[in-house]
């Protein structure tokens, strides 16, 4: 018997692929990063803050309510800050309470950060070296010093000469200076707070130098490129006026200086 040469071949039929779930794909990615040995370290992690993130909510919370029994004296400290002829105006029935609660805040926020300075030091004070941890120590009361005397300096000097400014700028076109409540409110907490962060510059330059990123003859070689940084930081935190800018830029260079001097007496120590 004869073999047929003509044999079925059958077709090429590739397998079917089964198309996975998007959601089954998300849930894979997450498991993939979220392992047990992660979420162990972030459970640890949220212990260990619970501590300092209480005694920060706490202190906040206790500041709010002193700004609140002495909100009518801050705002009325605010309003003599005013150039004469402008008048404070309400543009909706709760911008007043809108804007009494963001001084409030602010005023908590400002009083807090030395709290929360503190608490940052104390947590990772035992993952410093020795040395590391006698440097934060030290800087930390100078530090919390220059915040709240920054913020003071912000409100006390800036705010008023920016103020009279913009009242004069006002006045030079023939409009009348009708200011906003919550505006005031909102310029005065961002020059406060702008102003505290600005003065932290001797902290920055003395951490650098201590840990050796930054020599201090390279900060002496680059004086004239760090005057005119101080002059772009001022102009970008200050009204557009000389007067402003100037009277930011020389507090700051003054600052750099004295920094300069305290760490070339103690080098020599």
């Amino acid at each position: 018997m004869v073999e047929s040469k003509n044999k079925h071949i059958a077709p090429n039929v590739e397998p079917a692929t089964t198309i996975e779930n998007p959601g089954e794909k998300i849930a894979k990615a997450i498991g993939s990063i979220l392992t047990n040995e992660k979420i162990d370290f972030v459970k640890d992690l949220f212990v260990q803050l619970k501590g300092p993130l209480k005694r920060i909510f706490a202190t906040f919370i206790i500041f709010l309510c002193i700004g609140s029994f002495f909100s009518v004296q801050i705002v009325d400290f605010f309003k003599t800050l005013l150039p004469k002829g402008i008048t404070l105006v309400a543009f909706s029935p709760v911008e007043v309470f809108l804007s009494i609660i963001w001084v409030i805040v602010i005023f908590a926020a400002i009083f807090t950060f030395p709290i929360f300075l503190v608490e940052i030091v104390r947590f990772v004070s035992p993952a410093l070296y020795e040395n590391e941890r006698k440097l934060l120590t030290r800087l930390l009361p100078i530090s919390l010093i220059l915040f709240v005397g920054g913020a003071i300096f912000g409100i006390c000097i800036m705010a008023f000469f920016g103020l009279i400014f913009f009242a004069e700028f006002g006045t030079t076109y023939g409009i009348q200076n009708l200011w906003s409540l919550g505006g005031l409110m909102s310029t005065m907490g961002m020059i406060a707070i702008g102003f505290g962060i600005a003065f932290q510059l001797p902290i920055v330059i003395t951490v650098l130098v201590k840990q050796k990123i930054v020599e201090l003859d390279q900060l002496k070689k680059i004086r004239k490129h760090i005057i005119v940084a101080l002059l772009v930081l001022s102009a970008f935190l200050t009204p557009p006026d000389v007067i402003s800018q100037i009277l930011m830029a020389v507090p700051l260079y003054l600052l750099f200086e004295g920094t300069l001097l305290y760490l070339k007496v103690s080098n020599k120590k």
